[in-house]
């Protein structure tokens, strides 16, 4: 052993060696997680970030109100879902999702309409903070952990239960969780000293020979535990990522990069993990939002080719039976078009939830003419906590009843969908 290894190291030299690199330093103990079986059940939840427009997502097709309360933001020829099971002829999809069409042809996409929670709240903030902790008296997600969190705790509890990858969800953060979230697949790796990158192997070998030994002063077995856990999660991710192969291509778009590297790991076996958050962001459109052509349009382009391409890649390795993707917002958008050529914040919305064991088809509160023509809103009917509930009991096979404890929810009989 040579002058360094014998030299005993202080905790901010351990970081300097980079031992507590991207991503270590937030895992927290560990135990090691075996790749998950083939026959393994996740959930992938999306959200469109500022506030979709489910209005002019999932368009109603014989209600006059819609065509007349938004004179330049209407769509005049929306996709048809008359084909499959759950053919409709009261409904179709924004021009722009010819995929999720294809799904529903399938039968494999449901429509969640009039989705919402008790005196529902137009500020973003407040209603985010309420779609990450499922707590309706949340003002403030820092001081209250998230639902998908309060499920690590119960149900899988380590690092890579549950993952975030592109989008920073205050849902997965409580006070007794360490739950992975980050930018990219490629950022989680070894914060070695990029002045000396030849040094970087020599850096890692070194840390990794302290870490063996059986002390190391200023660092309890428990920390040390948990850098060595850390360093055996980043190479079995950096395997994964190097070794995968993807059987599609995805969209070069933010999103459709964070698609991918969900679809990464579940190629690599999934790490145990149940549930992958992330999310699209820009749907805050109060001006400018266009019909057919603009930002909502651009949007719904990049929703539609990247889950499209997750959807075809989970068929072709054979998980998309064991999939479910559920896409929600924290708040749709007003009935009527604003005098900016953009809508406003509202209320109720439609989630969207497909995946090869969901039941497609219409769910929730049916639109009738009055909701749009006497409301400002899309009324609320169903809970949002209720859609996670029963994805979490009938496709993850546990109790939800713990990961909402919130007593001030609306409830009503089982949708189906799954």
């Amino acid at each position: 052993m040579n002058h360094i290894e014998q030299t005993v190291l202080s905790r901010r030299q351990f970081v300097k060696l980079g031992i507590a690199g991207a991503g270590l330093a937030a895992i927290g103990p560990l135990a090691n997680q075996a790749l998950a079986a083939d026959n393994k059940k996740f959930v992938v939840l999306v959200n469109l970030d500022g506030g979709n427009d489910s209005l002019n997502t999932v368009i109603p097709l014989n209600i006059g109100a819609y065509h007349d309360r938004r004179p330049s933001l209407r769509i005049e020829s929306p996709l048809e879902l008359t084909g499959g099971a759950a053919g409709t002829t009261d409904y179709g999809l924004h021009p722009n999702l010819t995929g999720l069409q294809s799904l529903h042809a399938e039968g494999s996409l449901a429509m969640i309409q009039k989705v919402g929670y008790p005196d529902a709240n137009r500020s973003h903030f407040t209603s985010k903070d309420i779609f990450h902790t499922g707590d309706t008296s949340a003002l403030n997600a820092n001081n209250k952990a998230g639902w998908v969190a309060r499920y690590a705790k119960l149900y899988n509890d380590h690092s890579l239960g549950c993952i975030s990858i592109g989008y920073n969800a205050k849902a997965l953060q409580g006070p007794d969780v360490n739950l992975l979230q980050l930018s990219r697949l490629s950022s989680f790796s070894y914060n070695t000293d990029g002045r000396y990158p030849g040094e970087s192997e020599r850096r890692l070998q070194l840390a990794k020979a302290l870490l063996d030994r059986k002390t190391a002063a200023g660092n309890t077995d428990i920390v040390k535990r948990a850098i060595q856990s850390g360093h055996q999660n980043i190479e079995t991710i950096q395997q994964i990522v190097t070794t995968y192969t993807p059987t599609v291509e995805y969209p070069g778009s933010r999103f459709g990069q964070s698609m991918e590297d969900i679809a990464r790991l579940v190629h690599g076996g999934g790490l145990d993990t149940d549930i992958y958050y992330t999310g699209l962001g820009g749907f805050d459109t109060h001006s400018g939002q266009g019909a057919t052509g603009g930002r909502h349009p651009n949007l719904m382009a990049d929703l539609n080719s990247s889950l499209t391409a997750f959807a075809d890649d989970m068929k072709a390795i054979g998980k998309w039976q064991d999939c479910v993707v559920v896409v929600f917002s924290e708040f749709g958008r007003r009935n009527f078009e604003n005098g900016s050529g953009g809508t406003d914040h509202g209320e109720g919305q439609t989630m969207l939830v497909t995946g090869g064991g969901i039941q497609g088809g219409m769910f929730g509160g049916t639109l009738v003419p009055s909701d749009i023509r006497d409301e400002n809103s899309m009324p609320m009917e169903v809970d949002f906590r209720q859609v996670f509930s029963e994805v979490i009991s009938n496709h993850l096979a546990h109790d939800a009843s713990p990961v909402f404890p919130d007593t001030n929810r609306f409830t009503s009989s089982a949708l189906g969908f799954v």
